[in-house]
């Protein structure tokens, strides 16, 4: 397509704001904006909000800042003076030194740029490198002081020139606040957004269910000036506007919590304090000192504006509070075949409603075996704790203290003094639930009668050293006659409790432990002559067929004490020695205990 070089272009030129000619179609003409005093203050009102909200948070940091020091200043010693006067010496000394380093950086370069000056003087040369160097390290030291008085100054001066421009335009003696408007009404001045939060968290206190709170619509805060005789409204005074504003029908009254469960709203709180009074002295025992409290937590708001639907007779929260927990536990229950609900709620002493509020599935089918149903268990809403105090003697542990004592080989232990428990007189706070103990405190304790320590002596000579003819086991014990082997072990035969240890007539028996003779037996039958050690420690142990007995009945013997002589009386074919270990009564193996 071939173009005219000489045809006439076409230009589409705007017109200009305001113009004449444009009928005021999709142009905004000058007298539609807002005129610069109009828009210099509404940019100020947003500047001193935003800058008033972060001196409150800068307040706010400050004085925990202050406490934190002066707690810690009250609670310190020398020691963490001492650290402090340290740490700030050192962060002077880090700041001079930061100070400091950009004039020591001149002095390096003036430092290393001086033998090139004096050369490039001896050569008659100007030295310009060198100066240029010098020059540009002073140039950027004094851009670094003059960034850093900027970046601090007009901070400062900015905050200076806007408090300077507004004071003769704000008060600063009127409070300011939060202007609430719902649903297109004014409800009052609020310090915060939150306390709307808090109002509305409280309006739903206020009613049983959530389908009966009304849509919560969004609010509109403004920040003005607060106007004279109007108050800054809390969250409970926001939440009886609302409730008003909603334009539903209400009433006054005041609510009742247990918990956080609502049970509604009565117009006469000194019945209500009343009933809660008639509750805790039907527990009361008459026990002196006895306090009754409630388990729960009861509490009656102020006077306050509640939804029609939320306002109870006094009958109804009556019997809501001497009836059973809404949200008590539940248990299960089987249905078997030939049951109904109302047998079902009679034999588990429920309500019929209570059965089905907690199956909701049976509204819509019957019952059939098998089936599994939720039962609550029967808790009273307001249960009731009685507390009193209480004195009794109560025993205490005595200590054990050992005593060690070269005199008796490692192993042997023997009571010296018996220890007796002591007796102490206890006082403690009981609380108690329907007579059921729920709880106990110690408040003091007095001392009736002092404990008697017991002293133990424990033997600490080594056994290794008491004599050549055995050695002795992990377990304690000692060989308990002069060399010889097991022949015949536990169990040999029928009836054989032991083992046997052949050996000439007359070999001596040594004591395998320490311990107190408590049997001696010259016997011609069964064992015939044979010893009978308690070595304290549940073991004993026996030893029997001996020619000769060289010890009597509660003599006291070391571990390698010779106690008798090897022989052949009883019931035996042979000379040897037969050794028993017993540990409270119970029969044990011997080879178990014994190292050869």
């Amino acid at each position: 397509m071939d173009i005219n070089k000489n045809e006439p272009k076409i230009v589409h030129r705007r017109r200009r704001v305001g113009s004449e000619g444009d009928g005021g179609r999709g142009v905004r003409s000058l007298d539609q904006r807002p005129g610069l005093i109009k828009f210099t203050f509404v940019f100020l009102y947003k500047s001193l909000y935003i800058l008033g909200i972060t001196l409150l948070r800068r307040k706010n940091r400050m004085l925990r800042g202050v406490r934190r020091f002066f707690n810690r200043l009250r609670g310190s010693s020398y020691s963490f003076l001492e650290k402090l006067t340290e740490d700030t010496f050192g962060l002077g000394q880090q700041i001079m030194r930061r100070m400091k380093a950009p004039f020591i950086r001149l002095g390096n370069v003036r430092g290393e740029m001086k033998p090139v000056i004096e050369k490039s003087k001896n050569d008659g040369k100007i030295p310009v490198w060198a100066y240029g160097q010098i020059v540009g390290t002073f140039a950027r030291l004094l851009y670094a002081i003059v960034r850093t008085l900027v970046n601090h100054a007009l901070p400062i001066l900015a905050a200076f020139l806007l408090f300077v421009a507004v004071r003769d335009r704000i008060d600063v003696q009127q409070s300011v606040g939060l202007a609430v408007t719902y649903n297109d009404q004014h409800i009052g001045m609020i310090h915060h957004e939150t306390i709307f939060e808090d109002a509305i968290q409280e309006l739903k206190d206020r009613f049983f269910s959530e389908e009966d709170i009304p849509i919560v619509l969004t609010p509109q805060f403004t920040l003005r000036e607060l106007e004279e005789h109007e108050v800054f409204a809390d969250a409970s005074a926001l939440a009886d506007r609302i409730v008003e504003a909603s334009g539903g029908e209400i009433a006054n009254g005041f609510g009742v919590f247990i918990d956080d469960i609502f049970l509604g709203a009565y117009h006469d709180v000194i019945q209500i304090i009343e009933e809660f009074d008639y509750i805790l002295d039907s527990h009361r025992t008459g026990i002196e000192g006895e306090r009754v409290e409630f388990l729960r937590r009861v509490s009656i708001t102020r006077e306050g504006v509640f939804p029609l639907s939320s306002i109870r007779s006094f009958e109804e929260i009556r019997e809501d509070l001497h009836g059973n927990d809404p949200n008590a536990p539940t248990t299960s229950y089987t249905v078997v075949d030939g049951d109904t609900l109302s047998q079902i709620a009679q034999r588990l002493e429920i309500s019929y409603q209570s059965l089905v509020d907690h199956n909701p599935t049976l509204v819509n089918g019957g019952l059939f075996p098998g089936q599994v149903l939720n039962v609550p268990i029967a808790q009273p809403l307001m249960q009731v704790q009685n507390i009193r105090t209480v004195v009794f003697p109560e025993e205490f542990p005595f200590d054990i203290e050992e005593v060690p004592s070269v005199a008796y080989v490692r192993g042997f232990r023997s009571i010296s003094t018996v220890g007796q428990f002591g007796v102490r007189e206890v006082t403690a706070e009981v609380a108690e639930v329907n007579g059921v103990e729920v709880s106990r405190e110690i408040m003091g304790t007095r001392v009736l009668r002092a404990p008697v320590t017991q002293r133990v002596i424990v033997g600490t000579n080594n056994p290794g050293n008491i004599t050549s003819f055995g050695s002795v086991s992990s377990q304690g014990f000692l060989w308990p006659t002069q060399g010889g082997v097991i022949t015949v072990g536990l169990w040999g035969y029928p009836g054989h409790t032991g083992v046997d240890i052949p050996r000439p007539a007359g070999t001596p028996i040594f004591a395998s432990a320490a311990g107190t003779v408590v049997r001696v037996v010259h016997g011609r039958v069964g064992y015939g002559h044979y010893v009978v050690i308690d070595h304290h420690n549940g073991y004993t142990t026996l030893y029997a067929h001996a020619s000769a007995i060289h010890v009597s009945v509660g003599q006291r013997v070391n571990q390698g004490d010779v106690i008798a002589s090897v022989g052949r009386t009883g019931n035996s074919t042979g000379n040897h020695l037969h050794f028993e270990v017993r540990r409270h009564g119970q029969i044990m193996n011997p080879a178990h205990y014994l190292q050869r």
